[in-house]
């Protein structure tokens, strides 16, 4: 029972984090959208908060907020507490919860560094990794790879919203299925759109296109992506609501989601 309550509550703190991290996305994205300011990724989204009062307090509960999705997304990985099996889509499933780890560790390590408690090259652990995995495969290999891989977790986001499967995770005598429902549907879509125009950020990666930053495209360069597109402040605008819905849906989960070993 201890286990099930330290493992509750770091799931809980971890989709609690990943809300507020989404909510201040959309927020600036909405405001970029209107010409009103410009579109800021997960890492901004931590700076933002960082510079606000008693910021420095905030970013530190949000780090170990984040660590403790991390930990449940561990568990859900190695341990299968949501019970995916060890088919091929059992594994895929699995495989992208070990991916999604290893992208909060690296956010977690980025904040850390925020903070000035270690230096700041926590936030390239990641980056430093693909980098060694792209040198065995060879780039263009690699890079294709991944490409297919976001678009992967694109399709499974889709998937997800439309065949209902996220309700398996919620007690439907306990949580408000109607607004379970909408902030479901909606918010992974959403999240699926930012995870399929990484995916042809990537593709175009391989004839030379820039990132932000010089590392994989990040949310905030999907942000800026659509908005240079033919109508982009519409769709940048209706992507940003949809990432506030999914800002919602993970505080949903926070509050209502299934969370054991079993």
């Amino acid at each position: 029972m201890r286990h099930a309550n330290w493992l509750q509550a770091a799931a809980r703190a971890g989709y609690l984090s990943r809300g507020v991290v989404y909510g201040v996305v959309s927020f600036f994205a909405i405001l970029a959208s209107v010409g009103a300011g410009s579109s800021k990724g997960t890492k901004g989204a931590l700076v933002t908060l960082l510079s606000q009062p008693f910021g420095s307090v905030l970013v530190a509960v949000l780090v170990a907020g984040l660590f403790g999705l991390v930990v449940w997304r561990l568990v859900q990985a190695v341990l299968d507490a949501d019970n995916h099996g060890w088919s091929a889509q059992g594994l895929v499933v699995r495989l992208a919860l070990l991916a999604s780890a290893a992208t909060y560790t690296a956010l977690a390590l980025y904040a850390i560094g925020l903070l000035g408690i270690t230096g700041s090259g926590g936030g390239k652990l990641l980056p430093n990794v693909l980098n060694a995995v792209s040198q065995g495969l060879g780039q263009r290999l690699f890079v294709a790879g991944l490409s297919l891989v976001f678009l992967g977790i694109a399709a499974a986001h889709w998937w997800k919203a439309y065949s209902g499967k996220y309700t398996k995770h919620f007690d439907e005598n306990e949580a408000p299925m109607r607004v379970v429902h909408v902030v479901s549907v909606l918010g992974l879509a959403a999240r699926g759109v930012v995870f399929a125009l990484l995916s042809v950020m990537i593709w175009l990666g391989i004839e030379g296109a820039a990132t932000s930053d010089g590392d994989l495209p990040s949310t905030l360069d999907a942000l800026r992506y659509i908005q240079e597109l033919p109508y982009g402040r519409i769709m940048l605008f209706a992507l940003a609501v949809g990432l506030m819905i999914f800002a919602i849906y993970s505080f949903v989960e926070s509050r209502w989601r299934r969370v054991s070993l079993a």
